[in-house]
């Protein structure tokens, strides 16, 4: 019989990311979309939950479908935190493009995981505020989210794209420390 293996520390470290990710995204969203900041901590709460969401069902989808020899080694990194020997060739470049399709993947969920949640967000303050008949109100909730989900704002998509950057790199700079404390810079690495 085979037992469960729980990632505990995978679990973990994308937890801090999530943290680090949503503090400063929802600092970029209140200096640049002027929220207050409940909404804009409640707004990058949101788009990086759904991020983190779709990212896993993306990423359970894919390992079924890699090779033998790429399933491995991502099975390995998750649960062992280490690349078993032999390394695929062209594991790196692998791992580079892998991360800049998740880069690109990420800030395109966020805007339009912003867009519709604003959609939502000003259709509920309206109906608050209006007397409107119900049909209205949900006649109004399709055209807002139809056309958030057509059309994008150029200063979101601005202001999306320099927050996923900062939470990207904040994120590159703790897996960089992360790695540095199991490598020292003295010993060879392979």
């Amino acid at each position: 019989m085979t037992e469960p293996v729980l990632p505990l520390q995978t679990i973990l470290f994308q937890v801090l990311f999530l943290f680090v990710a949503i503090a400063l995204e929802a600092r970029v969203f209140h200096r640049r979309l002027r929220l207050t900041r409940k909404h804009s901590v409640q707004y990058a709460t949101s788009i990086n939950l759904l991020t983190v969401v779709i990212g896993w069902v993306v990423f359970f989808i894919v390992q079924d479908v890699l090779p033998p020899d790429l399933k491995s080694q991502l099975i390995g990194y998750i649960f062992f935190d280490r690349l078993f020997t032999p390394r695929p060739p062209g594991l790196n470049l692998t791992i580079a493009l892998a991360g800049i399709g998740m880069f690109f993947a990420a800030f395109v969920i966020k805007l339009k995981g912003l867009e519709l949640l604003d959609a939502i967000v000003r259709t509920s303050d309206e109906w608050q505020t209006s007397p409107l008949s119900s049909d209205n109100r949900q006649s109004g909730l399709v055209v807002r989210l139809r056309r958030a989900a057509l059309q994008t704002s150029a200063n979101n998509a601005m202001v999306v794209l320099l927050a996923n950057a900062y939470s990207h790199t904040a994120i590159l700079l703790l897996l960089f420390l992360r790695f540095l404390q199991f490598n020292p810079l003295g010993r060879e690495i392979i």
